[in-house]
């Protein structure tokens, strides 16, 4: 009876022997190869420097090759989808905009999820949107702003750098929380928005920080307010709205680091410590200020839990203002 259940129990243990190896595979190094950065807009753009100079340290870090493509159209579209759909090993990552919680909220279909087939990295760096005007305009203030707006329903105008940008949803925003309703005028970039202000074309306009910074500066255009939740580094004798009385307002352009769905926690966490500690560099902290943008380092779970409810305000304030993509 003592020999059979030896037996038994000396099969068993071989099983376990057996299965055990197959069940824990040993996790193969990371990288293995080169590593495939997917910028999904034009080369030369703010989103595009922020990779290649990001990408240049890791392949340093990591000791294999980063290669960045450029993959532009949809809005970031095209090159999204194609992360979305790569293999989730680590050695594709995308690099993109808040575009990325904004093209969701405008189409009523998308090639992809952008919550469910991705995995957050690290949102890297941002930009706040600000509200401005021409320096000799008779608007001096947020509120000579909202009540130009509602003497004259739908007659004071914006100029952004076009529709369906972070801008313009900052522009309909605003006129949600206030109350008021303006004329948005679309330009194809920023620097336009900015000319057609300073040109006397248009009363306002919604701009990135870095594009109409300068001309504030130089005494030429107004900043009325930065809708960021603490004031801006770049501009800290600007106000926020939240500081003159208008909560919630809040506006930014961010860039971040993407991986496809089912990234492995090793992996995820491995390139956002290696993306965070570069950020805090003190030479890659310039390089990024020198962008026009603040570091951030808001990374994994954090990150995700953003991207759901940007994509949920997005969403409300594009139906509420009947925003469409064109």
């Amino acid at each position: 009876m003592n020999r059979r259940r030896d037996l038994l129990r000396a099969a068993a243990a071989g099983t376990v022997l057996t299965v055990l190896p197959r069940a824990v595979p040993a996790q193969a190094a990371y990288p293995s190869r080169p590593i495939r950065v997917i910028v999904p807009f034009g080369p030369g753009g703010v989103t595009d420097v922020l990779a290649r100079l990001l990408s240049a340290e890791i392949a340093k870090d990591f000791g294999q090759p980063v290669v960045v493509e450029n993959m532009p159209g949809g809005t970031g579209i095209i090159g999204s989808g194609a992360v979305a759909k790569a293999a989730p090993d680590g050695h594709t990552i995308l690099f993109t905009s808040n575009a990325h919680t904004i093209n969701p909220a405008l189409r009523k279909q998308m090639p992809f999820d952008s919550v469910r087939d991705f995995t957050p990295l690290v949102l890297l760096a941002a930009s706040p949107n600000m509200l401005v005007v021409r320096a000799d305009s008779p608007i001096r203030s947020v509120a000579d702003y909202i009540a130009a707006a509602k003497a004259r329903p739908g007659e004071i105008n914006f100029a952004t750098s076009g529709v369906g940008t972070s801008l313009h949803i900052a522009g309909e925003q605003f006129a949600q929380i206030t109350g008021t309703r303006y004329n948005h005028v679309p330009y194809a970039a920023s620097n336009q928005s900015v000319q057609a202000v300073l040109g006397g074309h248009v009363v306002s306009s919604w701009s990135a920080i870095n594009s109409a910074l300068p001309f504030v500066k130089a005494g030429r255009m107004r900043a009325l307010a930065v809708a960021s939740e603490r004031r801006s580094d770049f501009a800290p004798d600007v106000p926020t709205f939240a500081e003159l009385g208008v909560k919630g307002m809040k506006s930014e352009t961010w860039l971040a680091a993407l991986g496809p769905a089912g990234l492995p926690a090793p992996v995820a966490a491995k390139l956002a410590a290696a993306l965070q500690a570069l950020i805090v560099r003190p030479d890659i902290r310039q390089k990024i200020l020198g962008l026009g943008a603040e570091p951030v380092g808001t990374e994994l779970e954090k990150f995700r839990a953003q991207i759901r409810e940007e994509i949920e305000l997005y969403t409300g304030i594009a139906r509420a203002g009947d925003i469409k993509a064109e």
